[in-house]
């Protein structure tokens, strides 16, 4: 019987750590996700925040150090944030509304790619922790996005995680 409770006592520990995507609350920030297959990788030497507003929830990583060219980035945000939870990414005509946004931008901080998530492009951003006290937030994340510079080309951001620090 006490080798019983001594497990089940454990594996509830665990599981406060993690879930299935083993992305825990402690360790450094991160960003990672495919983009059309390629990797998009941001470390805890780049920038990253996370803030709730009222009930706007902003997630956004890019790049530390400016380069001239090929600088991505991804931002998510959420309306009507209610704490851990799956949330749609579907940008509609309502200013403020759930969203996607993956970009280049090169030394000049001058757009050189822009997509959002719109119409039948779109996706889902979940939030696994949110720990106040030491200001994390862990996640998943994937949408689909079309360009808002003019034409019809459009991204995939698959595979996305993230833990944020601030």
């Amino acid at each position: 019987m006490r080798v019983s409770r001594f497990v089940a006592i454990a594996a509830v520990l665990c599981l406060a750590c993690s879930d299935s995507t083993g992305i825990r609350l402690q360790g450094p920030s991160f960003m990672r996700a495919q983009i059309d297959g390629s990797p998009f990788s941001l470390d805890e030497n780049d920038a990253f925040v996370w803030a709730v507003n009222g009930t706007m929830l902003m997630v956004q990583g890019l790049p530390g150090t400016i380069q001239p060219v090929g600088n991505q980035y991804i931002h998510m945000q959420v309306a009507d944030y209610r704490g851990p939870g799956t949330y749609e990414l579907e940008q509609d005509a309502t200013p403020g509304a759930n969203e996607g946004i993956y970009g280049v931008f090169d030394g000049s901080f001058t757009p050189t790619a822009s997509y959002q998530t719109l119409g039948q492009h779109k996706g889902s951003l979940r939030i696994l922790a949110e720990d106040a006290r030491s200001g994390t937030l862990v996640g998943t994340f994937e949408f689909s996005a079309i360009s808002n510079m003019g034409g019809s080309s459009e991204v995939h951001i698959t595979q996305g995680s993230f833990r944020i620090r601030h």
